[in-house]
């Protein structure tokens, strides 16, 4: 980011009368930007030391303290100060070699003042230079303040806020909300550059805070390279996009031609509308939420007696109870509610049950599906959605592509398993898809791993909703132990085995055919099994019980052996 509020000390030597100043040190920093002139002549100058400041000074204060000549440059050079100029021949005859070496060390340009040159006549010209920048800079903001105000006075969309907050600081801008959407116009031409920049293939290179006033930003340096030895290098500032301590997400700016603090103010200005209509949309999202739960408690508990009305209440929220439905249950047991409250007054960006609800209103938006609705009950999503028939083919590959969206799409560490009632027909019997979907669920969170469970498909298990995990596990270690033992100290494949036998309907042949194992090893394998576990394979009820330990085990997804 270039530093332009005011004159660079090349620039400012080659101003009248300034001219006659001459550089004794410190070449290598002539560069730096004067924002400023003071006189300094007394030693605690150096607690009041800024930015971009260029100092005059007769060197008074290096007579009385001498102490100053070794501290002065290195505190400037703390400070970023311009450069310091020394009027020699009153109290020094010459610039001290202590300051001259320090210069040339800290490339603070060090320069001497001719005896009969005032201060005011220094002053004056750099600082009417840089008042005449700073005005300048001043209208472009009272410009860029005017235009942006209109777009929000108009209500103008974020795509448009991008749009013009990318003609005033000459670089395409976009915002990423906190779901990771991309908002970019869709005339910026640079769009796929953000696309790029945000895509699983960059590869960040170089991360730069930077700080200007009450701003902070983060500029990134990011590379593009899949599948090539020639990698697209993309520069971008972002600018956080906050409103009552809630981060929203960010505004960035792909950095194409230089950019100045200016257009850092422009882009914090261009947040703060970004800001405004997020939280617009917030309190709509609010209001709406309110209205969904409402008739989702009205679904659910079936307490209504006008099944006519019920169902025209439902066109209003866009779903067909005509048709047949189902309700899952989406958890994600990583939610703490303490933890969220914590979280928002840090402004951390941990997800909450509204960003998970509006994860999945999203993934059915982009889906195409209109007949369904979703609201939050407790620490849940309730979701009742809508099939055109009875068929649940369509209903599982949904809710599988949901699971799949909402773990690729959000933190890493949630555990999200979603429970699946059955479709009724009867709008009366959501109630009890509701209760399924419950039952679902309870099996779904036993699991160490994210999934989703269909009340259909849930056979004995059903049994084990009643059961607690450590239960479940001391059924499985009493049973199965022994065969754990075994497969860790032989490195051996009795559970693997014995689950396929299971699979295969206690076929051996089939068996050893899907494990690509010969059949004398498949039946050497089931008679260890049953001298390990003491249990006989062809006694229906010790079979049974193993059978089930092995579908626990499997529903646990555990890597005992």
């Amino acid at each position: 980011m270039h530093k332009q509020y005011g004159i660079t000390v090349k620039d400012a030597l080659e101003l009248d009368l300034v001219n006659r100043l001459q550089v004794v040190g410190g070449h290598g920093g002539l560069d730096r930007i004067i924002k400023l002139v003071n006189v300094i002549e007394v030693p605690d100058i150096m607690d009041w030391l800024i930015d971009g400041e260029l100092l005059l000074t007769t060197g008074y204060s290096f007579r009385e303290y001498p102490e100053l000549l070794e501290t002065l440059i290195p505190r400037m050079n703390q400070a970023q100060s311009a450069g310091l100029a020394i009027k020699t021949k009153r109290y020094l005859d010459e610039i001290p070699r202590e300051i001259v070496l320090n210069a040339d060390k800290y490339n603070i340009p060090l320069l001497e003042v001719p005896y009969d040159l005032s201060f005011s006549e220094i002053i004056a010209p750099i600082l009417g230079v840089v008042f005449n920048k700073q005005n300048k800079i001043l209208q472009k903001l009272e410009q860029a303040h005017k235009k942006l105000m209109d777009l929000a006075l108009n209500g103008s969309p974020l795509e448009e806020l991008c749009k013009e907050t990318g003609k005033l600081i000459s670089n395409p801008v976009a915002i990423v909300d906190r779901e990771g959407v991309l908002i970019v116009n869709d005339e910026c031409p640079d769009k796929y550059k953000f696309e790029l920049f945000f895509s699983e293939g960059s590869i960040e290179i170089k991360q730069e805070k930077l700080r200007f006033g009450n701003i902070k930003e983060v500029k990134y340096s990011l590379e593009y390279a899949p599948d090539t030895n020639k990698p697209l290098t993309i520069k971008a500032i972002r600018i956080p996009i906050i409103a009552d301590k809630y981060e929203y997400g960010h505004m960035v700016a792909i950095i194409n031609v230089p950019i100045f603090e200016p257009d850092i103010l422009t882009m914090e200005r261009a947040a703060t509308i970004a800001a405004l209509e997020f939280t617009k949309r917030k309190a709509i999202f609010e209001i709406e939420k309110s209205y969904y739960n409402d008739f989702l408690e009205i679904l659910l508990s079936a307490d209504f007696d006008n099944v006519e009305e019920i169902i025209n209440r439902g066109r209003i929220f866009n779903i067909n109870l005509d048709k047949p439905a189902a309700v899952l249950i989406i958890n994600d047991s990583s939610f703490n509610e303490i933890e969220e409250i914590q979280n928002y007054m840090s402004m951390n960006k941990t997800r909450s049950k509204e960003d998970l609800l509006n994860s999945i209103n999203r993934f059915f938006r982009f889906q195409g599906i209109t007949n369904v609705i979703a609201g939050i009950k407790g620490n849940n999503i309730v979701v009742i959605m809508g099939a055109e028939n009875e068929n649940p083919a369509f209903q599982k590959e949904t809710v599988t592509s949901l699971l799949k969206y909402l773990l690729e799409s959000t933190r890493p560490n949630m555990n999200i398993n979603i429970g699946v009632g059955r479709l009724n027909t009867d709008i009366k019997m959501i109630s009890r898809s509701y209760e399924d979907a419950r039952e679902a669920l309870k099996i779904a969170q036993l699991s160490d791993t994210a999934q989703a469970i269909f009340f259909d498909n849930l056979g004995f298990y059903k049994i084990l909703s009643e059961k607690n995990r450590g239960e479940l596990d001391q059924f499985v270690k009493e049973l199965l132990q022994p065969v754990f033992e075994y497969d860790l100290s032989k490195k051996g494949d009795l559970i693997k085995t014995l689950e396929t036998y299971y699979e295969t309907n206690r076929n051996l042949k089939t068996t050893s055919t899907k494990l690509y194992t010969h059949y004398n090893t498949v039946l050497y394998r089931i008679k260890k099994i049953e001298e390990l576990t003491g249990i006989r394979l062809d006694n229906p009820e010790n079979a049974l019980n193993l059978e089930i330990a092995v579908n626990i085990l499997k529903l646990f997804r555990t890597q005992n052996a």
